[in-house]
């Protein structure tokens, strides 16, 4: 996965590139998955529209599991609980260790739409933050599929961001999945594009 995000406050700008995170997910059997991610990043602060500093980082890396709870069953949706521990790789100590916990659910709308919603919590570095994604997925064909979603999050008492995102996406042959999307901030000033490749492995 890789994402472009330039976000705005005051006087100042941040641009980031995630150049790319990777997302390793590993079925440990029919309800249980393995997930690892390592995203990298490179950030670069302008102040006044003049440049002030750049980096290039590594940020937590993200282990867990998703567990599905339990099948779709009329208007009880289909749901999966996942768990993560982030990881810092600079300055690692046991008390730096964040956690991430959602509740991911969806309902069949038809053969075609489904219906995805998650809520979760993230806790590091001292700082509670939840976030809620829902997204409206549409299969147009057995090769193409689109999508229009809408989450936010927050921090402690600062004001809930909302953000709006679409995109489409392409079935490449049996194995891989190209995603392509934009966004923008709905009540802050932001705007992000990016992209997912998505291989199959079967083992």
């Amino acid at each position: 996965e890789s994402l472009y995000l330039s976000e705005s406050e005051a006087a100042e700008e941040v641009n980031s590139w995630s150049i790319p995170s990777m997302l390793l997910r590993y079925g440990l059997s029919n309800s249980l998955e393995f997930q690892f991610n390592i995203p990298f990043i490179r950030e670069a602060v302008y102040q006044d529209n003049s440049f002030m500093s750049s980096r290039t980082f590594v940020d937590k890396v993200q282990i867990g599991l998703s567990a599905n709870l339990w099948k779709e069953n009329g208007l009880l949706p289909e749901a999966a609980l996942m768990l993560r521990a982030l990881v810092p790789i600079y300055e690692y100590d046991t008390s730096n260790v964040g956690r991430l916990v959602a509740l991911n659910m969806s309902n069949s709308l038809s053969d075609a739409l489904s219906l995805n919603y998650n809520v979760g919590w993230v806790s590091e570095e001292g700082e509670n933050s939840g976030y809620y994604i829902v997204n409206l997925s549409w299969e147009i064909s057995s090769k193409i599929h689109s999508f229009v979603e809408f989450f936010g999050s927050t921090i402690r008492d600062i004001e809930m961001s909302h953000n709006i995102n679409t995109g489409i996406g392409f079935n490449l042959g049996k194995s891989f999945c190209l995603d392509v999307s934009v966004g923008n901030g709905l009540n802050q000033d932001m705007f992000f594009a990016g992209g997912i490749l998505t291989y199959q492995l079967n083992l």
